[in-house]
């Protein structure tokens, strides 16, 4: 039995000073309605309002976002990038519950330099799943970027965004959005060792799981050293605790109005490592290696629930340990030219994920009394991926709205290992990019 991990109380403490400091806000704006009043806010606010008032504050700044940044900007200092990425795949979204499906996704980044310190940013993106539409998603995020260099031998970076994540009617409980901001700084010991030690933190909302909203904190250091010999070494270490959010019920009305708060789901905490070490072959070819493990410190995972066969986002990285190892080249035939290989390797032991008995013939799972019927065991999966890749760069210096055009072909093949039927499975994919940018 592991000892409790006193890091996870003291970061449940912040979040809940946190929250509470948020609720007093909250007090002092309504301070001038009448009682009545203030309850059924509160309680209209439990059941969707505060849901569709995040969504329209989210959209909102994404438009404030796409207006100002034209407007603060000089045309040279806005700067774009589009990539577009068409594939298929025999089993593209991680189980074999979808066979031989395709999709198209499109990226776009709108970026822009507001000084030498300073810059905003806005990712869009789409997924579109190929003829099941019901698991296409569509994602948004908006952030400001700083950073402080005149520090000697020392610099400062910090940031924050917001971000919204849409799913289709048929998954639209994995709707979610956020937000963010984080610290980092580096020292420089010289120009070939460094240190980075940061900071970030993440508040995700599930508009229709509330009690899967949660918030994350990460701390972490890096080490970083070059060598004469071509060859370049990092090393990080990180720490994250994932803590969700109490859940309050309201009931009676007027002067007879109640606030329960419902414990929340216990915390849970990652300790993860990794070693990468890269070499250049000389000026065409170069190698890199990643090593790196993640454990869980807690000896119970979130009791939230949710099967519904594929590799949802209520299964996280904070429900698995294991090693990884993974391995890339990259063959550089000219200025335009490359070919990447890479492979990668992921043993997952999911802590509190059990194996639930599935039924192929109806493509469900079986039911007894309304119940799921467990295998007596939790989930573990092991996946190797091969991945081989061709890009090819044009320039094109005509226009300060277009400078580079890229194409990229790629195939690939995954093997993963599941004592869990549904998620045992050889998968090939294909797929060609186009990415443009100024």
């Amino acid at each position: 039995m592991r000892e409790e991990n006193p890091f996870s109380s003291l970061v449940s403490e912040m979040n809940q000073m946190m929250q509470i400091s948020i609720q007093r806000e909250m007090e002092n704006m309504t301070s001038g309605f009448h009682l009545d009043t203030i309850f059924n806010m509160f309680r209209d606010t439990m059941i969707g309002d505060r849901m569709r008032k995040w969504k329209s504050i989210s959209k909102t700044l994404l438009l404030i976002t796409i207006l100002i940044i034209p407007l603060n900007s000089k045309s040279q200092d806005i700067m774009f990038d589009v990539s577009n990425s068409f594939g298929a795949g025999e089993y593209l979204l991680g189980s074999r519950l979808v066979e031989n499906a395709s999709y198209a996704t499109s990226a776009m980044t709108i970026s822009s330099v507001l000084s030498d310190n300073s810059r905003a940013y806005l990712d869009l993106s789409h997924s579109q799943i190929i003829p099941q539409t019901e698991y296409s998603s569509s994602q948004g995020e908006i952030g400001l970027q700083l950073r402080y260099l005149e520090w000697q031998d020392n610099q400062l970076y910090t940031g924050l965004y917001a971000y919204l994540n849409q799913y289709a009617d048929d998954y639209s409980y994995y709707n979610s959005s956020g937000f963010g901001l984080y610290g980092k700084w580096k020292h420089y010991f010289s120009t070939s060792r460094l240190i980075t030690a940061g900071y970030d933190l993440e508040m995700k909302k599930f508009d229709e799981i509330a009690e899967a909203s949660n918030t994350q904190h990460n701390f972490y250091a890096i080490y970083n050293h070059s060598f004469r010999t071509k060859t370049s070494l990092n090393l990080q270490s990180a720490i994250a605790v994932q803590d969700f959010w109490p859940q309050t019920s309201y009931e009676g009305t007027g002067r007879f109005y109640t606030a329960t708060v419902v414990s929340d789901i216990p915390n849970n905490t990652l300790f993860s490592s990794e070693l990468r070490l890269s070499q250049s072959l000389g000026p065409k070819l170069g190698l890199t290696l990643w090593l790196g493990t993640q454990t869980l410190l807690n000896d119970v995972a979130d009791s939230l629930s949710l099967q519904d066969g594929l590799d949802n986002p209520f299964i996280d990285n904070y429900r698995w340990e294991g090693p990884s190892v993974s391995s890339r080249a990259i063959y550089r035939v000219n200025s335009s030219n490359s070919f990447k290989i890479s492979h990668s390797y992921v043993k997952k032991s999911y802590l509190d994920v059990p194996v639930y008995l599935f039924d192929f013939t109806v493509m469900d799972y079986t039911l007894v009394e309304d119940a799921f019927v467990t295998m007596g065991f939790d989930r573990i999966d092991e996946k190797n991926q091969v991945n081989v890749q061709w890009s090819k760069v044009w320039d094109y210096e005509y226009s300060s709205w277009l400078s580079g055009l890229e194409v990229i072909l790629g195939l690939g093949y995954t093997q993963n290992m599941s004592n869990d039927a549904l998620y045992d499975y050889n998968s090939m994919s294909y797929n060609i990019g186009l990415n443009f940018n100024n």
